[in-house]
């Protein structure tokens, strides 16, 4: 579900990439593996939403999904590979296919990330594959190929509203907002209230103070 990146993120590399597997760096190599990852390698297509959301498409059509608040649509979309490494088994031979040239411009290639998240989302992929010593390619394939994407799309309507017009991330930043709101105005109130009983019901209250109570 690749997007234009949001304001001050970079868009994606006008860049021809190979639909050909490129290998990440980082897997740890031991003699004899190699015959036992490729006969037992594992394709998985992932995509990412505008709106944080991740999929992770494994084979038979099992499906992970994660969600990462505020993250932009490169941000989710590097959180499907980091969702895909965490739900294979170690020791494992993937072949992740992305439609985000960002990413794979980012782990397969040289490129040093321009951004302190994508950088800090790199490390984490490779400390992934060294941890569960996981054999990894990525692949840059069209948009039109990633199935992962009607999966995703499904997943995110279902968090809708009742209505199916207010999805359920969008309608707890909007309460969240709305708390701070009432909490402002319950401060207010209650400064009001303390103003008032500084008084006695017989001392005369001040003209000004009134007027400030009454605005």
């Amino acid at each position: 579900m690749q997007q234009n990146g949001s304001p001050g993120e970079s868009a994606a590399y006008p860049v021809a990439l190979p639909r050909d597997p490129a290998p990440f760096s980082g897997y740890l190599d031991t003699p004899g593996d190699h015959a036992e990852h490729l006969h037992e390698r594992i394709d998985i297509i992932v995509d990412g939403s505008g709106d944080g959301h991740s999929v992770a498409l494994f084979p038979d059509e099992e499906v992970y999904f994660s969600y990462e608040r505020g993250a932009s649509n490169n941000e989710a979309e590097f959180n499907a590979v980091i969702l895909a490494l965490h739900e294979l088994p170690g020791q494992a031979h993937a072949r992740i296919r992305t439609d985000s040239q960002v990413v794979v411009w980012h782990l397969a290639g040289d490129e040093k990330a321009r951004q302190a998240t994508f950088l800090r989302k790199k490390v984490l992929i490779q400390d992934l594959i060294v941890e569960k010593k996981l054999r990894v390619e990525i692949q840059w394939i069209p948009r039109r190929q990633n199935r992962a994407d009607r999966y995703l799309r499904h997943y995110i309507a279902s968090l809708a509203g009742a209505r199916g017009e207010e999805p359920i991330h969008r309608r707890v930043r909007r309460l969240e907002s709305e708390n701070m709101q009432l909490r402002a105005r319950l401060r207010r109130a209650m400064a009001m209230l303390e103003r008032r009983s500084a008084f006695s019901p017989d001392a005369a209250i001040p003209a000004g103070v009134l007027q400030e109570e009454n605005r």
